[in-house]
């Protein structure tokens, strides 16, 4: 019972602490820079928790946010540029097509949207766990999308459950934060990963 209590002690503080780091270099980053190589950073750590790897939370946290800032940015920019070209779409929609057709319009740009969403979910797995070109993250990350829609809907599930914990218990959400969403999401890629005996 003692050694249980320990392991979930150690867990939550892991979860906690990498809450903490990915806030931090968020902020040190200035927000837009920072986004990605944070999250980038969370899930290679997270796959070396998954993995059973030794490693020092905070060292490594740090040494993959340097090295992966600048390409991690760059996948960043462009899904910036994916997301905007959707919203720009969505947003004068209504004034190039009829009523009658607008309705379709939509559907098909939030279907695009979806796969988009759903793509950017995949990279920080894809990037953390490959290494490929630039554009190759991206595109092994549509491709995971469509061959494996088991794996799709679970993320889109998980992504639901997520954001209605967050919603409802806001104050949960400081443990769970960041972490615990990133930690399901790179063990369901991981668990696909492995099928490509790529681990």
């Amino acid at each position: 019972m003692g050694k249980l209590i320990v392991q979930i002690t150690e867990v939550v503080y892991k979860f906690i602490a990498l809450n903490i780091l990915w806030l931090f270099f968020f902020v040190a980053g200035l927000g837009l820079f920072g986004f990605m190589p944070a999250t980038l950073a969370l899930f290679r750590v997270i796959r070396d928790w998954i993995k059973g790897n030794q490693f020092n939370l905070f060292s490594s946290y740090f040494t993959y946010y340097k090295a992966e800032f600048i390409r991690s940015n760059l996948v960043g920019a462009i899904f910036i540029g994916l997301f905007y070209i959707i919203y720009v779409n969505f947003s004068f929609a209504g004034y190039f097509y009829s009523e009658s057709t607008q309705l379709f319009v939509y559907l098909v740009i939030a279907a695009i949207a979806a796969i988009v969403l759903m793509t950017f979910l995949n990279v920080f797995s894809v990037m953390a766990h490959f290494e490929y070109k630039t554009f190759s993250y991206i595109k092994a990350s549509l491709g995971l999308v469509f061959a494996h829609p088991l794996m799709t809907l679970t993320q889109l599930v998980w992504l639901l459950a997520y954001f209605l914990i967050v919603v409802n218990f806001p104050r949960v959400s400081f443990v769970i934060g960041i972490s615990v969403f990133a930690y399901v999401l790179m063990n369901v890629n991981y668990s696909v990963f492995k099928k490509y005996n790529a681990v």
